[in-house]
């Protein structure tokens, strides 16, 4: 059996099951998905992937690890290998709220600023955008741009469902442990200084091109440029599903950035 040449790192529910990838997540969500510490040594040889994919996941590594992660990306990619990352686009968010606020669309305006905010400062599972998605349910106009922006249809997944039996027990126990240690703390100090969001959904960083690109470089990469969700200057890349949904629309919404580079 051939070795795969194409990695998706951090690939959560959606990745290519095929010999040609290797799917890798700290939390495998099925037998296609290879569990891997994202932020370690990847399990892939020197100059041994073609391309390295991964979408929404760089902003969530603290900035302490970007420079590493960007340089283990390198280390397994073939030279002229391909990078392409997909992050939310600081500057699209931005000036899309600047529009908004400008032209009097206060309810578009709002859900911008916790677009940015939300997943950087909460302190619970959900945050504030996670009761304006529940509030978006009854108003078809909201749920319309949620799913413009981000292309969440609303009808997402009960917590873990699809995550394997163990993993959810291992969590739910490790969940009741922290609040446990937890309360031992002053209230003061827990409310101000102790967030129970889990680490996959907050923010360390968000990035633009020129933010991104420039870390690309200091890691060693070149040719970087801003791609469209559905286009990539690999002919070969997946687009469907990775990036392009059945429809034909892009699957994190408009709120994204398509960055690729050479090793």
């Amino acid at each position: 059996m051939s070795q795969p040449t194409y990695l998706n790192l951090a690939c959560g529910a959606t990745f290519v099951d095929s010999p040609q990838w290797l799917n890798l997540d700290y939390t495998p969500l099925g037998p296609a998905v290879q569990h891997a510490d994202l932020l370690g040594r990847l399990p892939a040889a020197d100059a041994s992937m073609a391309l390295l994919y991964s979408s929404h996941f760089i902003e969530h590594v603290p900035r302490t690890h970007i420079t590493s992660l960007l340089r283990e990306c390198r280390r397994v990619l073939q030279p002229g290998g391909l990078l392409r990352l997909v992050v939310p686009d600081l500057q699209e968010m931005c000036s899309r709220y600047l529009q908004a606020r400008t032209a009097g669309d206060d309810t578009q305006a709002d859900m911008l600023v916790l677009e940015i905010l939300d997943q950087c400062v909460r302190r619970r599972p959900g945050g504030e955008l996670a009761a304006l998605y529940d509030r978006a349910r009854n108003d078809s106009a909201l749920r319309r741009f949620i799913f413009e922006r981000s292309g969440e249809t609303l009808q997402p997944p009960g917590p873990g469902q699809h995550r394997p039996f163990m993993a959810r027990l291992r969590g739910a126990i490790e969940r009741r442990y922290i609040r446990a240690v937890l309360s031992l703390l002053p209230r003061a100090f827990r409310e101000q200084n102790v967030s129970l969001a889990e680490v996959g959904e907050l923010h360390a960083w968000l990035y633009d091109a020129h933010t991104l690109g420039a870390l690309l470089q200091q890691a060693g990469f070149g040719q970087v440029q801003v791609m469209a969700f559905d286009r990539s200057a690999e002919p070969a890349f997946a687009l469907r599903p990775l990036d392009v949904t059945a429809d034909g629309a892009p699957r994190k919404g408009q709120q994204s950035l398509y960055l690729e580079a050479r090793a």
